[in-house]
């Protein structure tokens, strides 16, 4: 017998899509967003100094003749990324394996040799004030200028109970051109005495307190 035909009510409605508005809250946003940006084109200077962003005066950024940028080095700054990591904090050092800075007569007596390891570095055997210590320092010269090597000289030599004389960056440039022609670190103490007993170097002027 043939099949009566099928009703509207069996057949399914036809797919549709709903109406989602895009959120009032996003639109402002996105409204918000082009303003500032076109305001920023308009406003900006592109023919402007980076580095004058806080609108200062750029006389005011200049250092000085006197020296400001060699003020405005941090020693303690230099000490922490350079020295602490074997000397410590507290210039004490790590018994038998790093020698202490605090007290120690190489530190806090004529600046000659201390500039001489800081330039140069220095592998073998040194006696700090009894004890024998057989390791390796690494070499500053290449990495920090007169005036960085002075500054963090000085803070040493100031630190921890030391209180000996400052050291300029005369001093440093004095040694450094002592030295000019080593390449290698120090083969340990006994080679830089001799050098330093040879009259190489010449006295390393310092500010007197």
């Amino acid at each position: 017998m043939p099949q009566p035909p099928q009703t509207r009510h069996s057949e399914h409605a036809d797919p549709h899509e709903q109406y989602n508005p895009v959120p009032r809250v996003m639109i402002g946003l996105v409204l918000a967003l082009v303003v500032w940006a076109i305001g920023y084109i308009v406003l900006a200077r592109p023919d402007g100094m980076a580095g004058l962003g806080d609108q200062r005066d750029p006389v005011a950024l200049a250092p000085s003749e006197a020296g400001a940028a060699g003020a405005a080095i941090n020693a303690s700054q230099l000490f922490v990324a350079k020295c602490q990591a074997c000397h410590q904090a507290s210039g004490q050092g790590l018994p038998g394996v790093f020698p202490p800075l605090a007290g120690a007569s190489w530190v806090t007596g004529m600046p000659e040799a201390p500039l001489q390891i800081v330039l140069h570095g220095m592998n073998g055997t040194i006696d700090v004030d009894g004890t024998t210590y057989n390791g390796a320092m690494p070499a500053f010269g290449e990495q920090m200028n007169d005036a960085e090597i002075a500054a963090l000289m000085t803070y040493i030599r100031s630190q921890w109970g030391n209180d000996s004389a400052p050291v300029d960056a005369a001093g440093v440039q004095a040694a450094r051109e002592a030295s000019a022609g080593r390449t290698e670190p120090w083969n340990g103490a006994a080679e830089l005495l001799a050098f330093l007993g040879a009259g190489a170097p010449p006295v390393v002027p310092v500010i007197k307190k």
